[in-house]
């Protein structure tokens, strides 16, 4: 009755269930060119659909395929009646079809899952049902002792969920559909715990190297005085020879430079014993400054004597 509303029912040309984009454009009676964004509007739509599972068949068969797996039709939503024995040398199938109940044809889903949950300790395990391309089918082929370490080499009884899940399915399901026992190579009393992994876990304990042992004290001292040979010599010589301190210039400059240096040499023997690298940093930047700075002028008031007397 609304002039300004118009409807249309996009489910009379019966879409096939998916995402699509819908352009909608509107044309007014007379041109307005205050009007724009009103053409190629682009509308995402989504048809849904509900599906059901269509003749799905399970079986058990030998690995080595000598004999053919004997099914089992199971009706959904409803569970297979008995427990399916399957052992390490066997093989579970199961196959299947998705069908929409509004048309009966094949649907693609994007989820289309097994799920084997342990009853006694809760553990699960999730597997890829794969599609025929050819039949759009579904079917689950799943050799036992080749997924042994997948299960943890796990026996006991599993329950068997069909997990179904699309964006376009408006009703994705889980479907219990049967109770399958595997016998592997631990049954359900050596299972561990579903909590365990939750539960805190040993202390690491770090393992130094031993320090290497320290040679006797008697070594040690032979060795260090050893190395002070050397200036010893050296003291002895200078007063064998005569040392000649006359040209020493007594200034400032030039005792800040030489006590300067000597506390650098004071400070390396103090890093070794105990102070770290950061505290001698701290205090070598200061001396560093001062023994520079006495040094340059000590250097420029030699070079400046020289020239005095070469003239």
């Amino acid at each position: 009755t609304d002039p300004s509303v118009f409807t249309v029912n996009l489910m009379e040309a019966k879409p096939e269930p998916g995402l699509y984009k819908l352009s909608v454009s509107a044309q007014p009676v007379k041109t307005e060119p205050r009007l724009v964004g009103n053409l190629g509007v682009v509308l995402p739509l989504k048809v849904m659909c509900t599906v059901a599972v269509d003749s799905f068949e399970i079986g058990v068969g030998d690995s080595d395929q000598t004999t053919q797996p004997k099914f089992d039709k199971v009706l959904f939503p409803s569970k297979l009646g008995h427990v399916l024995e399957v052992d390490s040398q066997q093989k579970l199938v199961a196959r299947f079809v998705l069908r929409d109940k509004a048309s009966g044809k094949a649907v693609t889903v994007h989820q289309a899952f097994l799920r084997f949950e342990h009853k006694a300790s809760n553990r699960e395990i999730l597997f890829v049902a794969d599609q025929d391309p050819n039949t759009l089918g579904y079917r689950f082929d799943l050799d036992i002792g080749g997924k042994a370490q997948e299960f943890g080499q796990l026996s006991g009884v599993y329950s068997l969920h069909l997990i179904v899940g699309d964006v376009i399915l408006s009703n994705s399901f889980s479907w219990l559909l049967a109770d399958v026992r595997l016998k592997l190579a631990l049954d359900a009393s050596q299972a561990p715990s579903a909590t365990s992994i939750y539960q805190p876990k040993p202390e690491i304990k770090h393992l130094f190297r031993e320090p290497e042992r320290r040679p006797p004290v008697a070594v040690s001292t032979f060795f260090t005085g050893l190395v002070a040979v050397p200036f010893l010599i050296l003291l002895i010589l200078w007063v064998k020879l005569g040392v000649n301190i006359s040209n020493f210039p007594f200034s400032l400059s030039a005792l800040g430079f030489h006590l300067g240096l000597g506390a650098i040499f004071t400070l390396f023997g103090f890093f070794w014993l105990q102070l770290n690298m950061f505290q001698t940093l701290k205090y070598l930047m200061g001396l560093g400054v001062v023994t520079f700075l006495c040094g340059n002028q000590l250097l420029a008031r030699i070079a400046a004597n020289r020239k005095k007397h070469s003239h």
